[in-house]
This record gives structure tokens, C-alpha cells and sequence, in this order.
């Protein structure tokens, strides 16, 4: 069940038209110490190094904004960090600003 509902999420993330996204809610700064916390250490262990190659990579998976929210959601469900709608915002904003660099309208 677990599973299914972790699914729906990301694809309702995905599926949300990009006029909703005109601005990032979130907060680039407050993100990174998150980022670092929550997702280093299995992008370490994925990627070696920093982990910071797995955003970098030529076959990377995420290619939108959208992607990038439902990505970030989807890392939150499967490794049970329970990061709240906020702290998810704030990380995306920071990968984005960091690594994606998408255009935002």
C-alpha cells in the first residue's frame, strides 16, 4: 500500500502543469544543509566521490522542473527521511539552483 500511494505522489507531482511552478516556494539556502544531511549519503554511496555526479551525469532523470519536485518526493518516501512539504521545497529550490539551473516562468 505503501508503495502505491509513494507512486501516486510522484506522478501527481509530475503530472501538475508548470504555470503552477511561476516561482519556487522554497529557499535555496535553508535547502543545502538539508540536501546534505538527508540525500548525501546515498548519492555518496550511489556515485562515489561527493555524490554531486549524480545530478551532473549525461543520462541523468531528471530533465524538468517538475521531475526535479517529483525526484526529490520520491527520495523522501524511500528512505523514510519525513521531510515535510517545506523542507522538500527547500531542497528543490537548492538543486536547482545548484545543478539543474531549469527556467522557471
Amino acid at each position: 500500500m505503501k508503495i502505491i500511494t509513494m507512486v501516486l505522489t510522484a506522478v501527481a507531482l509530475l503530472t501538475i502543469s508548470s504555470s503552477g511552478f511561476a516561482l519556487l516556494p522554497g529557499k535555496a539556502e535553508d535547502g543545502r544543509p538539508l540536501h546534505d544531511n538527508f540525500c548525501m549519503g546515498c548519492h555518496v554511496s550511489m556515485q562515489g566521490d561527493d555524490g554531486s555526479a549524480i545530478y551532473l551525469r549525461s543520462n541523468r532523470r531528471v530533465n524538468s522542473i517538475e521531475g526535479l519536485m517529483g525526484q526529490v518526493a520520491f527520495c523522501n518516501e524511500q528512505i523514510r527521511a519525513g521531510l515535510n512539504e517545506y523542507e522538500i521545497d527547500d531542497i528543490v529550490a537548492y538543486l536547482n539552483e545548484a545543478f539543474y539551473r531549469f527556467e522557471i516562468d
